[in-house]
């Protein structure tokens, strides 16, 4: 296949996100919004994939191998996820950035009221069913372990590294079924 198509299809599907995501935005609630984006690039993924694999059958673009019909699949599937990977990066810390810092900042207010006191620390241990404070850090290790977890999780850096690492073994999965599909069910090297 052209590398228009290679690059050309996933930039479309990556700015369909954002508009998927600009639409739902205000109705929806935020972690809600990150599932249904998942699922969104999920779908994307699946699609290119099957995409490729009609287009392989039709236009007898087989390599004739499966190590090279993987290969082949598995290109736009990778530029997609690539794609999928900083589209989410840059929802979430440059369109939507000021969410991303609200999320921060009401997860770092949770934890500085549960640490507040001792009798806050002592509360928020008994709601979550521990029976003893002794069974977790002191109150301020834990407040110094949730702040830092809290700043970790929600930085650019880990955002873009967890969904590349997702997405990509999403596009290597699926490359790997549709070559399956291909060779077994559809007989592509005979074709």
């Amino acid at each position: 296949m052209r590398s228009t198509p290679l690059a050309g299809l996933p930039l479309v599907l990556a700015a369909g996100y954002f508009a998927f995501k600009w639409l739902l935005a205000g109705p929806i609630n935020a972690e809600r919004l990150v599932a249904l984006g998942g699922m969104y690039h999920w779908s994307a993924l699946t699609l290119l994939a099957l995409g490729w694999s009609v287009w392989m059958v039709r236009r007898g673009g087989s390599t004739q191998s499966f190590w090279g019909d993987f290969k082949q699949l598995t290109k736009p599937l990778a530029v997609y996820a690539i794609l999928a990977a900083c589209s989410v990066w840059g929802w979430n810390h440059v369109v939507a950035k000021d969410a991303t810092e609200l999320r921060k900042a009401l997860r770092l207010a949770q934890i500085d009221e549960h640490t507040a006191s001792d009798e806050a620390y002592a509360a928020f241990v008994a709601e979550q069913g521990v029976e003893s404070v002794g069974e977790l850090p002191d109150r301020e290790t834990y407040r110094t372990q949730a702040t830092t977890q809290v700043s970790w999780m929600l930085s650019g850096g880990v955002t873009f590294v967890l969904s590349l690492i997702t997405y990509l073994f999403a596009a290597m999965l699926l490359s790997l079924c549709a070559t399956v599909l291909l060779h077994q069910i559809w007989g592509i090297a005979s074709l």
